[in-house]
Order: C-alpha cells, then sequence, then structure tokens
C-alpha cells in the first residue's frame, strides 16, 4: 500500500513539473518579444505638460490602412479616456491605438507615461506590460 502511495506521488509531481514547464512557457511567449528586424520604427513623442514635446510629425500614408475590426475589442482606455497603445511581437516597441495603427518605438518612455503619436498628433498611454530581453 506504501509503495502504491509513492506511486501517486512521484505522478503527480511528474504532472505538476509538466505543468510548471508549460506555464513557464507561456510566459516566456507572452513576456519576452524578438528584435525589431531592421530599422526601428520612429519614437513615440513625450508627452510636457498636456502638450507634445516636439512638433517632429510623420504624414500617414493613405495607402496604409488597417483591416477593418483590426483592433476593434482590443484598445483599453484610462480613467481620463485615452486609450492605451497595444503590446506587438517585438520588444520596445507598441502599436498606435488610432488608425492606420502603425508600430511606434517607446524605448525612452515609461510604462504609463502619456506620449504622443507621431503620425496623428493624438495622445496615448504607453500600455501596462514589460517586455524582457
Amino acid at each position: 500500500m506504501n509503495t502504491r502511495r509513492i506511486l501517486i506521488a512521484v505522478l503527480a509531481l511528474t504532472s505538476l513539473a509538466t505543468l510548471n514547464s508549460c506555464i513557464i512557457q507561456q510566459v516566456a511567449d507572452k513576456f519576452i518579444r524578438d528584435e525589431y528586424p531592421g530599422e526601428r520604427p520612429p519614437h513615440v513623442i513625450a508627452d510636457a505638460g498636456g502638450k507634445p514635446a516636439s512638433e517632429n510629425w510623420i504624414k500617414v500614408n493613405p495607402y496604409d490602412l488597417p483591416p477593418s475590426g483590426y483592433l476593434q475589442g482590443r484598445v483599453e482606455y484610462a480613467e481620463d479616456g485615452l486609450p492605451y497603445g497595444l503590446p506587438c511581437e517585438f520588444s520596445n516597441i507598441l502599436v498606435s491605438p488610432y488608425e492606420p495603427h502603425y508600430q511606434l518605438d517607446y524605448t525612452k518612455s515609461s510604462v504609463g507615461d502619456k506620449v504622443w503619436d507621431p503620425y496623428t498628433r493624438k495622445p496615448f498611454y504607453v500600455p501596462r506590460f514589460m517586455t524582457i530581453n
């Protein structure tokens, strides 16, 4: 009878170890991201007291329209009504919550900072996520 309990305990621990490795892999897939290939996209513009810190605006290409419903239901909003940017598969890159949803570099900003989309001239917040390299 003791052998049976030991065998059950060993099987339970093995299953738990397998489950833990699956969880660790999901966490790694979620938070460890690839480096952006090629030249990095433009930086977000920092906020300076409710105004953009610079006037380095970029013209939107009218042919870069997202697919219909691309971000529907994915954009989160802060208490003041401004949206958060969206995470993407690359480290220190986020997707603008405004059409045409360009990817932007936020390396000089921190999570929760109010920043400006250099294409649409609209503010948003750096999302509440971290990337680990």
